[in-house]
């Protein structure tokens, strides 16, 4: 099985570009969301762990929550930092990866937005074990990734895209296509760019990244043999997740309490 899975460049290469290709008009929507769920387990403290330029950060810090951010890209850390000096805000971001970072012991773990794709299935046991260290007994580490047993190749047919994006002086034309591979459950999606500046400079690249996604079955038992117990399983809307048809999988799962065994 491949193990190298790559990156979009928007994520260390092109970070100027992150946020036009990663947040739209639905994500405070999700944002909502995820804050329900934390408000009903009663979270008062959060960290994010693949907090990007800080979407979840942001509106959870201004709804009340205690909150740190962390990323693996120094880059996207960096423009995290800026907005929060901007909107003069008082949050932590730290430059640190999902499988080894270590700042104290919270409520609540997140990591939204597909992002433990990105992660080999060695890796993603390997941060489960860092992410457990990071909670509180009884704590909660919430995700969401693709669901592999509703990926008919007609759903990924229509994952494709065709982005005109600005971004300063930048216009950007962004397409992409993705393919399916569910024997491994890697999901792999190729780019192509073109970008105009406002010298009329045009560059062209391509680009491919996978993300290693999994079955709710899958993932529940990963999850129980990493010290986790699955509580609840909706769609990225909030609404009751169904096996075959819901394209993602956002997971609400509790460290077990050993103590209390």
């Amino acid at each position: 099985m491949k193990q190298n899975l790559e990156l979009p460049p928007e994520y260390q290469e092109q970070p100027q570009y992150f946020d036009v290709f990663n947040t739209d008009e639905t994500t405070e929507a999700k944002n909502s969301v995820i804050e329900k769920i934390l408000a009903k387990h009663h979270v008062k403290t959060v960290l994010d762990v693949t907090c990007g330029t800080g979407s979840q950060v942001f509106y959870l810090k201004q709804h009340g929550y205690q909150v740190v951010g962390s990323d693996f890209s120094p880059e996207l850390i960096k423009i995290a930092r800026q907005k929060a000096l901007k909107q003069n805000v008082n949050v932590q971001f730290l430059d640190g990866d999902m499988r080894t970072v270590q700042t104290g012991q919270f409520d609540a773990v997140i990591s939204i937005f597909n992002a433990i794709g990105h992660l080999t299935k060695p890796d993603f046991l390997q941060a489960l074990a860092n992410i457990n260290k990071n909670l509180h007994d009884g704590g909660l580490y919430v995700f969401d990734i693709f669901n592999l047993n509703a990926m008919t190749e007609k759903v990924v047919h229509d994952l494709a895209m065709d982005w005109h994006k600005t971004v300063g002086d930048d216009n950007i034309h962004k397409t992409q296509y993705s393919t399916i591979d569910k024997a491994n459950g890697q999901l792999t999606s190729y780019n192509s760019y073109e970008i105009t500046n406002g010298a009329g400079t045009l560059t062209k690249f391509k680009s491919h990244f996978t993300l290693q996604i999994y079955s709710a079955t899958q993932l529940r038992e990963t999850l129980t043999s990493s010290g986790f117990e699955v509580l609840d399983q909706y769609e990225m809307n909030g609404s009751p997740f169904i096996d075959d048809k819901s394209l993602s999988i956002l997971i609400v799962a509790k460290k077990r309490n050993y103590h209390a065994l």
